[in-house]
């Protein structure tokens, strides 16, 4: 680890000194809470698990579940280990979770227990997987998580640099089968910060993360809010009603919006009668109506936004009302044309590439 680099497990190191003993995660499934400082133990344990089953710099890790604490704690361990993420999106079918999963080759997989007959059913494909976990305990017929955090966290940590890779999301298909882009250490701070300085976060914010976090969305939602010492409030899975409930009750001030998302929350709402003026930023994608209706309701702000899993998410970002159908200005270090087939920038109006250059950029697939 070089005097210039500082990668994810830094930053979680970090945050235990600035943030410690402030909430840095709360599962809305279960009323589990974890400071800063809880979650850099239990990320150092889980580490040392890993460690102690052989896990090592570059090696894959499988994940095939829900939303969960779990799942943003292998996130944390792979970062200390210098470990590489493969989360996979649970909506698939066998077939496709067997293709992305043997694509990447992870070592070891962690999967929830709905899941675990449709990956016992794809076993026999799964030549580079040794050792299978359970991912939410307790339950499932796989190894138990919590068995690996059964030690005193004295991790000895990998020697990992800011352009190491840390996670690789599966993306656009091209010729019928998808690829894996693989996003490192310093292309996810990077996006952190411009999503923090878009979004203007602050340890004060809380951030409701009902996106899975297998898509750039959720991760980089909740990997900005952790990074500004916000505090992440887990949904395993969007539910309207029980996200009113939770914007109320625990003063969620910004969330990540797909189409229905917002319009659900707010119809919810009409019928709930509660308080959900806390809500000052929505980003993403909708409607116009929905979002003045948003707006109008809350005081809030929404913000639009481009980008696809190969920028780290975002390229584009601004505020609704500043032009409404733009998807917003360039962000801060990033360079972003429409060209032509011999990459030649073309007129205002004209169709053509987006192509962006900056930090953000990813590894490659």
């Amino acid at each position: 680890m070089g005097l210039y680099d500082f990668t994810i497990y830094d930053l979680i190191n970090r945050n235990a000194i600035c943030f410690g003993n402030r909430p840095a995660w709360y599962e809305a499934d279960d009323g589990r809470t974890l400071t800063f400082a809880e979650y850099k133990k239990k990320v150092d344990c889980l580490a040392c698990g890993l460690q102690w089953d052989g896990v090592k710099k570059g090696d894959r890790i499988g994940v095939l579940g829900k939303n969960s604490l779990e799942y943003f704690l292998l996130y944390g361990a792979a970062s200390a280990l210098g470990a590489v993420m493969l989360p996979i999106n649970w909506r698939l079918s066998a077939e496709e979770i067997q293709f992305n999963f043997s694509d990447c080759e992870p070592e070891i997989l962690f999967a929830d227990e709905e899941y675990q007959d449709l990956v016992n059913g794809i076993k026999n494909k799964l030549l580079s997987i040794r050792k299978y976990y359970n991912l939410k305990p307790p339950g499932g017929s796989f190894i138990e998580f919590d068995s690996l955090l059964e030690n005193r966290g004295d991790l000895m940590p990998a020697e990992v640099t800011v352009d190491d890779g840390y996670v690789i999301i599966h993306t656009a298909a091209v010729k019928g089968r998808p690829r894996g882009a693989l996003l490192s250490h310093g292309n996810v701070l990077f996006a952190d910060m411009h999503w923090n300085c878009c979004l203007q976060m602050t340890c004060e914010d809380v951030h409701l993360n009902l996106l899975p976090l297998f898509h750039v969305g959720g991760l980089f939602m909740a990997t900005n809010s952790f990074h500004a010492g916000a505090l992440n409030v887990n949904m395993s899975r969007f539910d309207a009603a029980k996200a009113v409930e939770l914007i109320a009750d625990k003063g969620v001030s910004v969330f990540f919006d797909f189409s229905p998302i917002l319009s659900s929350i707010l119809d919810q709402n009409e019928k709930a009668k509660n308080n959900i003026k806390s809500l000052r930023a929505v980003v993403g994608l909708d409607n116009p109506e929905t979002i003045e209706r948003y707006q109008k309701a809350t005081g809030g702000t929404f913000y639009c936004m481009y980008g696809q899993t190969e920028t780290s998410c975002v390229a584009t970002f601004g505020r609704y009302n500043e032009k409404p159908g733009s998807a917003g200005r360039m962000i801060h270090l990033a360079e972003v044309r429409v060209v032509d087939d011999y990459d030649r920038p073309v007129p205002g109006g004209q169709v053509g590439e987006i192509v962006m250059k900056g930090p953000m950029v990813f590894k490659g697939y």
